[in-house]
C-alpha cells in the first residue's frame, strides 16, 4: 500500500512493478549480424498444426535478426494478406493493400523491372514510413532474381567503430526522399541513420532511387557524399549480405527500419517471377506477439 501526500491510498502488486519495469524485455533481445555470423533458416508454416505454436517461433526470430523466411505457404495470389493478418493488420498505401513484383513494361519503379536492385529499405518517402515488409514468392522460374538481405544496423554499428566522421554525417544530415507518378506525390524528411535519445538505433532510412540532399556548403556535401558512397558499399557488400532464393510459397518478413533488401538481375526470356508484398505496422505485430505469448504461459 502506498500512501500519498494527498492522503490518498493505492494497492499495488509488486510483481506487477516489477513487470513493467521489465517490460522492454517483453520482445526478445535483437542480434546484430552479418554475413559470416548468421546461418539462414527457414521455418515452416502449416495450418494443420497448432498455428499459436509456430506464430510465436516466427516472430521471435523476426524480432531477434529483423527478418524471418517462412515456407509452407501456399503459392497463390492473397496467401500473403491471409498469413498477414495473423500477425498484425495490413498498412494499405496508394498501391493498395497488396502489390505485385513482376516486370512490366514502362515501370513506375525500378522494383518492376528485371534488373539488380541494389540494398535499400522501402518506401522512405511516406509518412510514416512502413515498419515492416512481407514478401510472397508466387512463382520465380527464372535465372536470377535471389533475395538479398543486410542488417542496417551491423553495418551503422561497424561505420560508426571504422569510420566514425562519416557515422555522425549521416546520423545528422538531412536527406529529402520523394516519389511520384500521375495520382501520387509523396515526400518526407530524414536522416540516413536514426537514432533513438539514448544512442540506439531507432531507424535506418536508405533508398538511391528516391534521394537528395538539400543545398548545403560543399565541405558538408562532400563528406556527406564521402560518408553516403562508404555506407553503400559496406551494405553492398559480400561481408554483411547474405544471398537466397525464395520457393513458390516462400515468404520473407522484414523490418524496413533495420533490414535492407535487395535482389540480383534476372532474364525474362527464360520462365517468370512473381511475388505479392505488403506491409505492416511495428506496433500491431508486436501486440499480436505479446497477446499470444501471454496467452501461450497461461
Amino acid at each position: 500500500i502506498i500512501h500519498f501526500s494527498d492522503e490518498y491510498k493505492a494497492k499495488y502488486c509488486l510483481h506487477e512493478l516489477l513487470a513493467e519495469l521489465n517490460r522492454d524485455q517483453v520482445l526478445p533481445n535483437k542480434v546484430h549480424w552479418d554475413a559470416k555470423s548468421i546461418d539462414i533458416e527457414r521455418l515452416s508454416f502449416s495450418y494443420e498444426e497448432d498455428e499459436t505454436a509456430q506464430l510465436i517461433n516466427i516472430l521471435e526470430h523476426y524480432h531477434k535478426y529483423g527478418f524471418v523466411i517462412v515456407e509452407g505457404l501456399k503459392a497463390q495470389k492473397g496467401e500473403v494478406s491471409n498469413f498477414a493478418e495473423r500477425i498484425g493488420f495490413i498498412r494499405e498505401t496508394n498501391f493498395g493493400k497488396t502489390f505485385d513484383v513482376v516486370s512490366v513494361q514502362n515501370p513506375i519503379d525500378q522494383a518492376y523491372t528485371s534488373v539488380e536492385l541494389g540494398s535499400h529499405t522501402d518506401n522512405p518517402y511516406r509518412k510514416p514510413v512502413p515498419s515492416i515488409q512481407s514478401l510472397l514468392c508466387i512463382e520465380n522460374t527464372t535465372i536470377g532474381g535471389d533475395s538479398t538481405i543486410v542488417d542496417g544496423y551491423r553495418v551503422a554499428e561497424d561505420l560508426k567503430k571504422s569510420d566514425k566522421k562519416a557515422f555522425e554525417t549521416l546520423s545528422n544530415i538531412i536527406v529529402k526522399f520523394k516519389y511520384q507518378d500521375k495520382d501520387s506525390i509523396l515526400e518526407d524528411e530524414s536522416k540516413i541513420i536514426n537514432l533513438n535519445d539514448d544512442g540506439s538505433f531507432l531507424q535506418i532510412r536508405f533508398n538511391n532511387r528516391h534521394d537528395f540532399v538539400f543545398y548545403n556548403t560543399q565541405e558538408k556535401l562532400t563528406e556527406f557524399y564521402r560518408a553516403k558512397r562508404k555506407f553503400h558499399k559496406m551494405i553492398n557488400s559480400k561481408d554483411y549480405m547474405i544471398q537466397f532464393r525464395l520457393p513458390p510459397g516462400g515468404l520473407l518478413i522484414a523490418d524496413n527500419y533495420r533490414v535492407l533488401h535487395g535482389r540480383t538481375s534476372f532474364k525474362t526470356s527464360k520462365g517468370n517471377r512473381f511475388l505479392q508484398g505488403l506491409y505492416i505496422d511495428h506496433d500491431s505485430m508486436e501486440s499480436k506477439y505479446k497477446i499470444m505469448k501471454a496467452k501461450n504461459s497461461e
